[in-house]
């Protein structure tokens, strides 16, 4: 089909003109002769030219004779879905906006209008109009007096423009709108296929795994141990945090049922006691520091209990994880955090941090190991001190010592039997009742410490004073090159 055959669609005229006499002049230019049709068939007759007749626009013009009025015409059609295409503006119409003014806030409703400005006079210089508007391809200047075809030839130019812009954004509509649905099931193909990944490692891990609790035995029961320790810090902290709301809650009731006084009478003694009782009975001050530590103790939990599943793991058969800088001294105070439920009843926590480099390691399995020490170094003086209101001492150091760090942890239990020292690394070794340990904590921290960081794990211990040991971690980490842990 040829192109020039095909008809195109009315197209939408707003003409801004103080002078009534533009607006009949301009719908003189674009009338549609009642016998244009015969005569162009007539053409196409007696000398072969095609008939264009039907490729031919057809205008429909609206007129507002103020900015003002134009902008409301041009909002309204924007409502009814029936925007125009082209807008011929006059620069100067006095009392109300001028043209420049009008296309800025035409433009603010609908930038996509294509604008013709008409002016007889240097109302704004080429830089000014530039200023204001900005360099762009959609509008024009058109100089009074008009020339017919010029002006006929300018609306349909700019409305075809017009036209093919709309159809193209449709196009790149569409097209996003298929590439965002291309994109979405690619997408869910590749998590469908994560998801199969994952519970494919997750069942050779399982099958791997039961292989070793086979082998070893009570490793399965030692697990359990390990992993109800954090889900109990994990509930401590939401109990706390339940506490601390409900506290809050009752300040906020003494805030609000004394808002009255205080708006009649702000210099009052009374309400203002009030208002501290009820402060200190909240305690903000311990609420402002623990509350975000309970929640930290709380997602440091979850990731706890993964952290042991992978710590048993790899005991048993540790992969090649990268090391990573870490600050020592922050992990041990997350640590006290987190294991403050099991000593604050049998001790007073005291620590003594040094200045410590940042050490390159396994800062996951360190954190286990250190929970290993200040658990069993609150269980050695809970057997002292038993259900008396006595408490004894937990002591944290850490210490530079050049290629090395120094970490200790001493307690004021009862100490070690020398007939029990040399095993109490032993996997499995335990003197505690049954149910109550199974000997994993040390084994662990000791391949922990030596295996996998080339550190040393040692201990002094006194029979009836207590207990300390000592880790030392090389600060640039395994030696390179070494055996793999």
């Amino acid at each position: 089909m040829n192109p020039l055959s095909l008809p195109i669609p009315p197209c939408r005229l707003l003409v801004i003109d103080d002078n009534r006499a533009i607006h009949d002049d301009i719908r003189k230019i674009f009338a549609v002769r009642s016998d244009a049709g015969k005569l162009e068939a007539l053409e196409a007759e007696l000398f072969g030219t095609p008939n264009i007749a039907s490729s031919r626009p057809v205008f429909i013009i609206d007129s507002a004779y103020q900015g003002q009025d134009g902008l409301a015409l041009a909002q309204q059609a924007l409502t009814e879905d029936q925007p125009y295409q082209v807008a011929f503006i006059d620069v100067r119409m006095p009392p109300g906006w001028d043209g420049i003014e009008t296309l800025e806030h035409l433009w603010q409703t609908d930038p996509d209008l294509q604008a013709v400005i008409c002016t007889a006079y240097a109302d704004y210089s080429w830089t000014e109009i530039i200023a204001r508007l900005g360099r762009s391809d959609q509008f024009l200047i058109l100089k009074k007096p008009f020339d017919p075809i010029e002006m006929s030839q300018l609306a349909a130019a700019l409305s075809r423009k017009w036209i093919l812009h709309r159809q193209v954004q449709q196009q790149l509509d569409a097209l996003d709108h298929l590439v965002q649905q291309r994109t979405g099931e690619l997408q869910a193909a590749n998590e469908q296929l994560r998801q199969e990944i994952v519970q494919r490692e997750k069942i050779e891990l399982e099958l791997r795994l039961s292989q070793k609790l086979e082998a070893v035995g009570q490793l399965a029961a030692g697990i359990a141990h390990e992993i109800n320790t954090p889900i109990q810090y994990i509930g401590d902290s939401v109990h706390f945090l339940q506490s601390a709301f409900d506290d809050l809650t009752g300040l906020i009731t003494v805030y609000q049922a004394l808002w009255p006084q205080f708006r009649q009478n702000p210099q009052s003694a009374d309400w203002q006691a009030k208002v501290q009782d009820a402060e200190e009975a909240a305690d903000l001050d311990y609420l402002r520091e623990q509350a975000p530590r309970a929640f930290e103790r709380t997602l440091e939990g979850v990731e706890r209990v993964a952290g042991i599943v992978r710590a048993m793991r790899e005991f048993a058969h540790p992969d090649q994880r990268e090391q990573s800088s870490a600050d020592l001294n922050k992990a041990l105070l997350n640590t006290l955090t987190v294991a403050r439920n099991e000593y604050k009843y049998v001790a007073d926590l005291e620590t003594d941090l040094g200045d410590l480099p940042p050490i390159l390691c396994y800062a996951s399995d360190l954190n286990q190991v250190f929970l290993n020490l200040v658990v069993n170094a609150a269980h050695a003086i809970g057997d002292v001190v038993g259900n008396s209101a006595d408490k004894g001492r937990i002591t944290v150091r850490t210490r530079d010592l050049g290629e090395t760090v120094e970490i200790t942890i001493a307690d004021t239990g009862n100490g070690i039997p020398e007939a029990i020292r040399e095993r109490i690394f032993d996997p499995f070794f335990t003197t505690k009742p049954v149910g109550k340990g199974t000997g994993q904590g040390l084994a662990i921290a000791r391949s922990i410490v030596v295996d996998k960081h080339r550190g040393s794990l040692t201990f002094e211990t006194v029979a009836g004073q207590g207990t300390t040991f000592y880790i030392r971690l090389p600060v640039s980490g395994r030696v390179v090159g070494g055996d793999p842990p």
